[in-house]
């Protein structure tokens, strides 16, 4: 946590500080000036009171002398002093005049140093020579002649109140200069003082203006920095750009500084989660490879215009967009070139431009397109829908080109209108237009279903079928048929092992309904096992009654992907004891094209253990001279879609040859399935030696049945 320190206050208040610094400077030095002044006042006082008490002192020591000469005349008149006496006294005078004298030139001195004016000093001083000599002389003769000492006595006493007029005049003088002296010594100690006073008040003033200024910055940079945060914590979208506290920071250091940078810290924080929660939203709502939004967007979307179309009345349309074939192009071709498939597709479908829409990817190879609500006459509505399915696969039948290769596409499509009703979901829109296009695929490639309500019942019924069929599962409530392949020469009884279903309310359920249902639910795989298992125990069951069989099993793609498949097998092998080489595995071609190696590598450790392989509707899938060479498979089987027209289409006999001569020159058996009439059968005998599977000979019946048909073996 940021601690502040004096260096922050010192940054705003040192003006104020110095301000004041150079006040009570100042001040100080005003106070010693004061007390300087007051000082040598004092001394000029005390210099001048020194004065007067000197010239006082000089007075009544003149005084004295006068006194100690009238003493000296009273005692020379009555005769009581004698002549030595008289000169003793004499002698003692003069030394007291001439110390007295003395004194005078020193005070004189220092009354000449005070230069006061209107003071004749030169007629004081002269005053007191005069009564020096008059005293000296009437001192001098009084034992000899009073008379004239008398005289010049009289002349003394009259130079003595001359000096005591003049002195009179210099003490009244000398008061009144210090009285002067003191009244301007007092007028500057009071001057200095209201300096003294006038400096404080102009210095706190100064300084409170100073320090109201140094608050107002402070104020502002606070503001500054509250409004910043207060920005940071309120923005909606973008983050702002706070110049304000850039240029805050240029002008200020310390704390204040630090705290900007804070700020500024605490504003790039922002920008990174911004960003951090853009990527995220991304993530989350867009797809990486297409640039389109997905499926979360596309519910997020849907829920508004659901809202927007309820409250206007208006009709939108969800178009849902499968690409036929694309797994063929991702395998072959690689998933790097399946990726830019779907890229170019998506950018085929951002030129969808007729109608105000909007375009998502879904899972895999599905999109889908969102045409904002309008108003949709409901007599227009299968017209406008027609239109705007005929648009899209025009847009997708222009030629893709991709590094150097050329190809076309088609797709599928489930078209929905919503609202339908008022408790219409974006969740039930999307499962909708996700029926509609599973039900165009049953029609085949580049067809087109509008979702009615009736698909919705289907595919319900659809699931409760698989959870029926779930649970046939479960209470071993399948059935296998067996259909008898006929060998030109090996006696071997042969036939192919075909899965039936009685529901116990549906009656007989075909399996081109479940088999599909099974394919997408999974639960092939547990079909497969349970096929194999019956069979497997049904081979062993005969050979306990010396009838050995070969019988061909249908293996799901599915199953044979799964990492456990030859485990799944090999552990039926065991648990029934089978004998591996009465087995015929039917495999299509297409399952070549999802993982290549692994397959043939699962396909090789089953051939070692002896079992057989078979291409399961040869001609029709991913056909390849490449892997038929490699694969470890003992037969191929014709599907009968070549072999209903081959007595009259030259095409479908020729394709037909064509196979029989492929399966001679790897050594491969021929099984031909769909044989239905003896003109068939003698067309193929002309190709070759055909294992013959088909309604001439036999029809799928319970396999208890068709071993009742073959009593030996």
């Amino acid at each position: 946590m940021l601690r502040p320190s004096y260096s922050a206050l010192l940054l705003f208040l040192l003006p104020a500080l110095i301000v004041l610094i150079l006040v009570a400077a100042i001040n100080a030095f005003s106070l010693t000036e004061f007390s300087r002044v007051q000082e040598n006042s004092q001394q000029n006082v005390k210099k001048i009171v020194e004065e007067l008490r000197q010239t006082i002192g000089f007075i009544e020591s003149v005084g004295q002398q006068y006194n100690l000469l009238n003493q000296l005349l009273e005692q020379t008149h009555e005769g009581a002093l004698s002549h030595a006496e008289a000169y003793r006294i004499h002698s003692h005078m003069v030394d007291e005049l001439a110390e007295t004298e003395q004194n005078l030139n020193e005070l004189r001195q220092h009354l000449d140093s005070l230069h006061l004016a209107n003071l004749d000093l030169n007629h004081w001083q002269k005053s007191f020579i005069n009564f020096k000599n008059f005293t000296l002389m009437a001192s001098d003769i009084v034992a000899i002649d009073p008379q004239t000492s008398k005289n010049y006595i009289q002349s003394a006493q009259t130079e003595y109140f001359k000096f005591v007029y003049q002195s009179n005049l210099l003490s009244n003088t000398l008061s009144e200069y210090t009285d002067t002296t003191m009244q301007h010594a007092s007028q500057r100690t009071q001057k200095a003082l209201n300096s003294i006073y006038y400096l404080g008040f102009a210095g706190f003033v100064l300084a409170f203006v100073i320090a109201l200024f140094s608050a107002s910055r402070l104020t502002r940079y606070l503001q500054i920095i509250l409004s910043s945060l207060h920005e940071l914590a309120n923005m909606k979208q973008e983050v702002p750009r706070l110049e304000a506290v850039d240029r805050m920071i240029r002008q200020t250091n310390g704390e204040l500084r630090l705290l900007g940078e804070s700020v500024l810290k605490f504003k790039e924080s922002l920008l990174l989660n911004q960003e951090e929660e853009q990527r995220v939203f991304r993530l989350a709502f867009f797809d990486e490879l297409t640039g389109l939004p997905n499926i979360q967007m596309l519910n997020k979307d849907l829920e508004g215009e659901l809202e927007k179309a309820r409250r206007k009345a208006l009709k939108g349309v969800l178009i849902k967009l499968n690409i036929n074939r694309f797994k063929v192009f991702n395998n072959a071709l690689g998933y790097s070139f399946g990726d830019e498939i779907l890229a170019d597709f998506a950018k085929r479908l951002r030129q969808f431009s007729d109608y105000d829409c909007k375009c998502y990817r879904g899972s895999a190879d599905e999109f889908f397109i969102l045409i904002h609500p309008t108003v949709i006459p409901h007599d227009q509505k299968k017209m406008l829908l027609d239109t705007l399915s005929a648009k899209i696969q025009g847009l997708v039948a222009e030629p893709f080109k991709i590094k150097q290769e050329s190809f076309s596409l088609t797709c599928n499509l489930g078209l929905v209108t919503f609202p339908d009703s008022s408790h219409d979901s974006a969740q039930d829109i999307i499962r909708n237009a996700m029926i509609a296009l599973h039900k165009s695929k049953e029609f085949g490639s580049g067809q087109n279903v509008i979702y009615q309500a009736e698909l919705s019942q289907q595919v319900s019924d659809y699931f409760a079928l698989e959870k029926d069929l779930e649970k046939a599962i479960e209470e071993n409530a399948l059935e296998f048929y067996l259909q008898s392949q006929i060998h030109p020469y090996d006696g071997i009884a042969r036939a192919e092992a075909l899965i039936r279903w009685k529901h116990p309310t549906r009656g007989w359920v075909a399996p081109d309904l479940f088999i599909p249902l099974a394919e997408q639910s999974n639960l092939i795989i547990a079909i497969d096992k349970w096929m194999l298992s019956q069979v497997c125990a049904f081979l062993v069951e005969q050979k306990r009654h010396d009838k050995i069989f070969r019988i061909s099993i249908n293996l799901s793609g599915h199953h044979l992907l799964h990492p456990g498949f030859v485990d799944n097998l090999e552990t039926i092998f065991n648990q029934t004891g089978v004998d591996p080489q009465q087995l015929t595995l039917e495999v299509t071609e297409n399952i070549f094209l999802s993982d290549y190696e692994a397959v043939i590598n699962k396909m090789q450790r089953l051939k070692q253990l002896g079992v057989h392989f078979s291409i399961d509707d040869f001609g029709t899938g991913y056909s390849s001279l490449s892997y038929l060479k490699r694969l470890p498979v003992d037969e191929i089987k014709i599907d009968r879609s070549f072999i209903q027209n081959i007595t009259h289409k030259q095409e479908d006999l020729t394709l037909v040859k064509a196979m029989f001569e492929l399966a001679d020159t790897f050594g491969l058996n021929v099984v031909v399935e769909g044989v239905e009439t003896k003109e068939q059968e003698i067309i193929l005998q002309q190709l070759g030696t055909p294992i013959i599977q088909g309604y001439l000979y036999a029809r799928p019946i319970p396999h208890q049945m068709w071993l009742d048909t073959h009593p030996s073996a």
